[in-house]
């Protein structure tokens, strides 16, 4: 299976733990200055897209010398260069995007990658101490004891949905779109078990640095 990280131009702390997500990845795309952090963990991408307004010169010469293929798009385009290297890892068959850099300071492009989420399926979204992915379909994941989750419905009111594993478990109840009650519940084993009903559930995982969760999700999205 063709796993690829994408590295948007968001926050990071943890250098050690995105790369050894990395390089547990067979593709790596950086979308913009995403590409300034890979620099900085000792990585280039094999790809680079975006606009390319907000990467440094310096860096952008040296993935030229290094060989990264280059996608430039125009600055005045409808797409978010995060979009723009998602599309890129579908369009090369990925079965699986996890997506770095998206959890920063602004709130506009964080919402954007939700969306981007829901959109191209089998996308996750991650940092340093948690991970988000869309369940569509009953779903088993592998937790720890005293974890935070928080599940929370897509579009619209949501029925039929059980949780189980979780300190507040609930079956098949209405999980309402503007009642956010699935914040903040807590794991009470090693596995709990998300059930979406007749709708889709976004869904977060604070998974205390962990990386295991990588080749579990592989086989789940």
């Amino acid at each position: 299976m063709l796993k690829t990280i994408v590295f948007a131009g968001g926050r990071y702390r943890n250098a050690d733990f995105y790369k050894l997500v990395a390089e547990s990845c067979d593709l790596r795309i950086a979308a913009d200055s995403g590409a300034e952090f890979m620099k900085k963990i000792g990585l280039f991408p094999h790809v680079l897209v975006g606009d390319m307004d907000s990467i440094s010169s310096k860096t952008l010469e040296e993935c030229v010398e290094m060989g990264v293929e280059i996608l430039r798009f125009p600055s005045q385009k409808d797409e978010i260069d995060t979009e723009l290297a998602i599309a890129e890892a579908m369009r090369r068959s990925s079965d699986v995007v996890f997506v770095a850099g998206a959890f920063g300071e602004r709130l506009d492009q964080m919402m954007a990658a939700f969306r981007l989420m829901e959109r191209f399926k089998k996308v996750a979204l991650f940092n340093e101490s948690l991970y988000s992915i869309v369940v569509e379909k009953p779903t088993a994941l592998r937790s720890l004891s005293g974890e935070i989750w928080s599940v929370m419905p897509l579009e619209r009111d949501t029925c039929k949905v059980s949780l189980s594993g979780f300190k507040y478990s609930i079956f098949e109840r209405t999980m309402e779109y503007l009642r956010p009650y699935g914040v903040s519940n807590e794991s009470l084993g090693k596995t709990v078990k998300i059930d979406p009903g007749d709708g889709k559930l976004l869904v977060f995982r604070y998974h205390k640095g962990l990386v295991n969760w990588i080749d579990e999700l592989t086989g789940i999205l």
